[in-house]
This record gives structure tokens, C-alpha cells and sequence, in this order.
């Protein structure tokens, strides 16, 4: 379910969802519930992990924080500088503040307290 939500939906819909899901968790919300617990824990690990486009697009802003080449990011992310670029484009349209400074790519500082809630 999670790959499809991160694959369908846009960045800051399943940035929406991953960061209410993790204010859940921490308000204990799910603590009567074992299961539905287990299942909130489930899906934000699948939506961080590698296999999730918003979880390599996360990795991709946390590594921009301190800046990062196309290349570094290439082999970070284990991916083409064709999808890498599509990534780009993506977090822009979602209104992600990405600037290039010389050959290295970095963020607004705005984004670490988006991406840590």
C-alpha cells in the first residue's frame, strides 16, 4: 500500500500523510492498539525506505542539506542522473527551495524542518 501511495501521490501529499502518521506515534495515539500500531510503524518505515520514491526523495533533501553533486547523489541514491533530475523537478513543482552553488546542488533552510517532522 505504501508504494503505491508514495508512487501515485504527490511529494507533499505523502509528506502530509508520513509526518501526521510519525506525530501519531509520538503522541502515542496507537497505543491501545497493537496492531494499528504495528501497521502506522510499517508504513512509515516502507514510505523512508529505498524502495519508495518519496523515501529516496527524502534521502536526496537530507543529503542537498549540506550540498551534494549530481554524482555524490547518483551513488547515494543508487540511481541515473536522468531520474535524479526528475526527482529535482518534482521537489521544485512541490515548492522545495533547491538552488545550485557551483556544482552542488542544496536546499533551503526551510526543508530540515520539513522533513523532520
Amino acid at each position: 500500500m505504501a508504494s503505491q501511495l508514495s508512487a501515485s501521490s504527490d511529494f507533499t501529499d505523502t509528506l502530509a500523510v508520513h509526518a501526521a502518521l510519525k506525530l501519531a506515534i509520538k503522541a502515542k495515539h496507537y497505543d491501545k492498539s497493537p496492531a494499528v500500531k504495528k501497521a502506522a510503524l510499517g508504513l512509515c518505515k516502507e514510505l523512508e525506505g529505498e524502495k519508495s520514491i518519496y523515501g529516496r526523495q527524502l534521502k536526496m533533501l537530507k543529503l542537498m542539506q549540506k550540498g551534494a553533486s549530481v554524482a555524490e547523489l547518483g551513488r547515494k541514491l543508487k540511481c541515473s542522473r536522468r531520474t535524479l533530475f526528475r526527482y529535482l523537478n518534482h521537489l521544485e513543482g512541490a515548492g522545495v527551495d533547491i538552488s545550485l552553488d557551483g556544482s552542488r546542488y542544496r536546499v533551503g533552510k526551510g526543508v530540515s524542518r520539513m522533513i523532520q517532522a
